[in-house]
């Protein structure tokens, strides 16, 4: 599923000013129908009230032209002077009924006003002077007896009348005007903050998006060093494989793995990475573990430690000079320490404080595929020992059973001409014990060889449980006779009778042709 973004916002003024002319653009039509509804209601009676035919052309003609300006769909600027050139208009109309002094400044204002909210600032201005100049004309027309007004009953204005309407518009226009523009600004300053916060958002997030990304990857990688070295069960194989695989993933500088030596006193470099990991290596290159480096701290301390500071890495490592940022993790398993993981960038700040869980992670897998391997090792070794030790065991067993008695049989004639040969050995778990032998006047094939290899095989599991058999009736028959004569010797109950009782039964049990049993101090020297 994709993730929906955030958009790259632009500049706040501009970002301001569409964000309001859309929210004005949304007004225009809701401020057009209300015209129509409350106009509708106010429009029937002043028509009534009306006896001039060019006031009532007026309202009819305001409207109208709000009605088109609904109805229809244009464009923005056509539907706002529209609708101000009929506000202006109606303001107009009551001048000319009323006067100065009736309801036409409320007009004017509002003209301002619309003016001023629906398009800017300036054009609220630009009604002001407008507004003014109807005012001027209109009042001195009026005052001067060339224009009366349409209502007979209206009051008549004076000079002053006029000079204080205009007052009353311009004082409170500019107040209107001002507002607005008081308040466009902290509308745009709030817009501005809105962008800035999303901006922020926006970067944040792609940043978080990049580092969950490089994390995957980083991961990914990890996991695959630790399934590489986890099936190599070889140590001198294991070590350079693994180094192999971090230097191929990841691309570092330089890639190295100490052990700890069998005083527990020394690390020594065992595999790395690069030109100058080999003359290290030809070197026999070690690092103290109770000295005062940063290496021999995290052994000290079994903690990882990322290194950043060029001057402190050039100290710790001069045969280094391209690296900016390294990592150094222990080889744990257990609470054992027994070696470390080192790894060179030439990249600033490569290795994070939050990376260093994970390749310490890399480090434990590595840890636990040499100690397996170790333990792999033992076993190989203790299994080859055991079954040495059970070869020298059979062939002694059969070497001895062969002397004491004749195991050889044969059946045919041995003097055949242009016979065939065939000698299969009788082996037992490693063990040649024998061997059968066999000759045809014809060639074998490798059926008859493998039926005899397989009766051969029968033969010698057969001869060793004949053999295991004969051994444990001959150690059982010994037992039974041990106990027999102990118990008779028990039975008698002074000394001579137990003399001729051990001499009696050891020559019966034996078949011995002759016994002696004597007790003497004869010969016994004092310490």
């Amino acid at each position: 599923m994709d993730r929906p973004t955030i958009p790259l916002l632009s500049t706040p003024d501009h970002s301001t000013q569409e964000v309001y002319r859309a929210w004005r653009e949304r007004f225009i039509l809701p401020l057009l129908f209300g015209v129509l509804i409350f106009g509708g209601i106010a429009l029937f009676p002043a028509i009534s009230a009306s006896n001039s035919v060019f006031i009532n052309g007026i309202f009819l003609g305001a409207y109208a032209i709000a009605a088109l300006l609904a109805i229809f769909r244009l464009s923005y600027n056509v539907r706002i002077a529209g609708f101000l050139f009929s506000v202006f208009m109606l303001g107009i109309g009551e001048l000319l009924v009323h006067g100065i002094l009736g309801d036409g400044l409320f007009f004017f204002l509002g003209f301002v006003i619309f003016a001023t909210m629906l398009s800017s600032p300036k054009a609220g201005i630009v009604s002001i002077i407008v507004s003014i100049a109807a005012f001027v004309i209109m009042g001195w027309l009026m005052l001067a007896g060339g224009l009366k007004t349409l209502n007979p009953l209206a009051s008549p204005a004076i000079l002053a009348d006029w000079i204080s309407a205009s007052a009353a518009l311009v004082m409170f226009g500019v107040i209107i005007i001002i507002g607005f523009q008081q308040l466009e600004k902290e509308f745009a300053d709030a817009q501005k903050q809105v962008a800035e916060s999303l901006n922020i958002v926006r970067d944040e997030r792609n940043n978080l998006e990049n580092r969950v990304q490089e994390r995957t990857v980083q991961l990914r990688r990890i996991n695959e060093v630790e399934q590489a070295v986890s099936a190599i069960l070889d140590v001198q194989e294991l070590l350079p494989l693994a180094v192999k695989f971090i230097q191929s993933e990841f691309g570092f500088y330089h890639t190295a793995i100490y052990l700890t030596d069998s005083t527990g006193q020394w690390l020594e470099l065992k595999e790395a990475a690069g030109e100058t990991g080999k003359v290290l290596k030809e070197r026999k290159h070690r690092i103290q573990i109770s000295g005062k480096s940063i290496t021999a701290q995290i052994v000290r301390l079994k903690t990882g430690q990322i290194l950043t500071d060029t001057n402190q890495i050039l100290r710790e490592n001069p045969l280094f000079p391209y690296t900016r940022s390294m990592i150094i993790v222990p080889l744990i398993v257990g609470d054992n320490v027994f070696g470390i993981l080192e790894m060179h960038s030439s990249k600033d700040n490569e290795f994070l404080p939050q990376d260093l869980d994970a390749y310490q992670n890399m480090a434990n897998g590595i840890s636990i595929a040499v100690e397996n391997s170790k333990l792999f090792q033992e076993a190989q070794q203790s299994i080859a020992e055991m079954q040495a030790t059970q070869r020298q065991y059979l062939g002694n067993a059969w070497s001895n059973l062969s002397t004491e008695r004749s195991l050889s049989y044969a059946l045919g004639d041995k003097e055949m001409e242009d016979e065939s040969p065939l000698e299969i050995p009788l082996a037992l778990r490693n063990q040649v014990i024998g061997q059968i032998q066999l000759a045809s006047s014809a060639e074998w094939s490798s059926e008859q060889k493998n039926l005899i290899e397989a009766i051969a095989t029968q033969a010698t599991l057969a001869l060793e449980n004949a053999r295991l058999v004969e051994g444990s009736q001959f150690t059982a028959s010994q037992e039974r006779l041990t106990n027999e004569i102990i118990s008779k010797i028990w039975a008698s109950t002074n000394m001579d009778g137990i003399l001729q009782t051990t001499v009696r039964e050891l020559g019966r049990g034996l078949e011995a042709s002759e016994v002696e049993i004597e007790i003497s101090m004869e010969g016994k020297k004092d310490e």
